[in-house]
């Protein structure tokens, strides 16, 4: 959607549906030098009061598993017992 400012792309073991998973595919499998996309003077949303002239810049994010690097590394651990 034109009006859309961040998106964040995980893999299919991500459950989108849960902040705190899609949370913690950025903070382990996002790099900001190779994963970060950011387009600026973009259509943005009339009603987004940050924006000029309905002109913004909109972020992409890739917290996918890094191609070339063993897969099995980023595999979610049980958290400690408390």
């Amino acid at each position: 959607h034109p009006s859309l400012k961040h998106v964040v792309v995980v893999d299919d073991d991500i459950d989108v549906d849960n902040p705190l998973s899609v949370e913690w595919a950025i903070a382990t499998r996002f790099q900001a030098d190779k994963d970060l996309v950011v387009i600026c003077d973009s259509r943005g949303s009339s009603l987004d009061p940050s924006s000029e002239n309905s002109l913004t810049c909109k972020v992409g994010i890739d917290a996918t598993k890094p191609l070339g690097l063993d897969r099995d590394k980023f595999k979610r651990v049980a958290p400690w017992p408390i």
